[in-house]
Order: structure tokens, then C-alpha cells, then sequence
């Protein structure tokens, strides 16, 4: 396997990724922050939120500090896979929780596992939800009232107040994972 690019790395990542998660959804480029950030891989279970970014030898560091801030407020796990390339640059932009997968030649290589992310921010969680699911998940717990002509914001802020940060992200992951379909049509 070429690890020159993303392309190049990929595929067989998206491979092994259903290989060993089989009843979750794998999917390429899921937005977060309403779109303005994807992850190239994300791995969605009822348990578990994980996103895999790829940093083939041809790409850049540059995104990196943001798409870690960013991932870091949504999802449970996260993985860099990287090539050889980047590996010592890399390791100081990411936090302790971060795992690592070596891309080379010879296929993947695990470097350092994921742990759960320490400080995920439910609000930004709940911004993975359609709007309609938002306003379900309001019915379901009882506070929809006076919110249902409100902005999508202002649901996500009347999820949080009412439901702990824990249960809340639950919720969003058996939503995201029934939805089937994770994109808006």
C-alpha cells in the first residue's frame, strides 16, 4: 500500500474499519459544526462516536491543531493515521487520548490506542442532529414547549439543559445510528 495519499490510504482504512466494527456505520467525510469541519472517517455505534483523521506523506500538519479542537468537542475517540512522513510532527499536536495508526507499506499499524476523550462538549454533540430529531428527542423527554418554531441552536440549548451531558450524547449517538442515512437529504 502507498501511503503518498489520502486516496492511497483510505480505502483500506474504510475496509479494515467495517472488517471490525461490523453493526456500525462506517462513514467518509461526516460534517461537524454544521459542516464546516468533516471527519474523514468516523466510526458511529450506539456506544461510541470515533473519528479517524488521515494525514497521508502528501498532506500537511497545517489543519491539524483545529480538526483536533473540533473532533475533541464531539467525538468519543479519536484516531490520527498517519504516514511515516508525519509521525514526529505530529505527535505533539495531539492530546493524551488520541490514538494513532501508522500507515506504511506494509498496511496498518497501531502506535498508541484511542482512549476516551475526557472533556466532550454535549452541545456540540447535539449539533449533529436534524432538526426533527431534535424536536423528538424534546417530546420524548418532555420540553419541547415553547421551543418548536425555535432555532436549531435553541434546542440544542434547551437539550442540554434538561438532559445530563451523558445521557444527551447517548441520545445523539442511537439517533445518528438509526437515522441509517447520516446525510440530510
Amino acid at each position: 500500500m502507498s501511503c503518498r495519499r489520502d486516496a492511497d490510504v483510505r480505502p483500506g482504512l474504510v475496509a479494515r474499519l467495517r472488517a471490525a466494527h461490523p453493526g456500525s456505520q462506517v462513514l467518509e467525510e461526516m460534517g461537524l459544526h454544521h459542516g464546516h469541519v468533516r471527519v474523514d472517517v468516523a466510526v458511529i455505534s450506539a456506544d461510541c462516536l470515533h473519528g479517524y483523521e488521515v494525514k497521508a506523506d502528501a498532506d500537511t500538519l497545517k489543519r491539524l491543531p483545529v480538526q483536533v479542537w473540533r473532533y475533541g468537542e464531539v467525538m468519543d475517540r479519536c484516531t490520527l493515521v498517519v504516514g511515516l512522513r508525519h509521525l514526529d510532527a505530529a505527535l505533539p499536536l495531539l492530546p493524551a487520548w488520541w490514538g494513532i495508526v501508522i500507515a506504511s507499506r506494509d498496511g496498518f499499524h497501531a502506535a498508541r490506542p484511542a482512549l476516551p476523550n475526557p472533556d466532550p462538549c454535549a452541545h456540540n454533540t447535539c449539533r449533529l442532529l436534524w432538526r426533527e430529531e431534535s424536536l423528538a428527542l424534546l417530546d420524548e423527554v418532555g420540553a419541547a414547549r415553547g421551543v418548536r418554531g425555535k432555532a436549531k441552536n435553541t434546542l440544542y440549548r434547551r437539550l442540554v439543559e434538561v438532559v445530563p451531558a451523558a445521557e444527551l450524547r447517548a441520545h445523539v449517538r442511537r439517533l445518528v445510528v438509526a437515522r441509517g442515512d447520516w446525510r440530510q437529504p
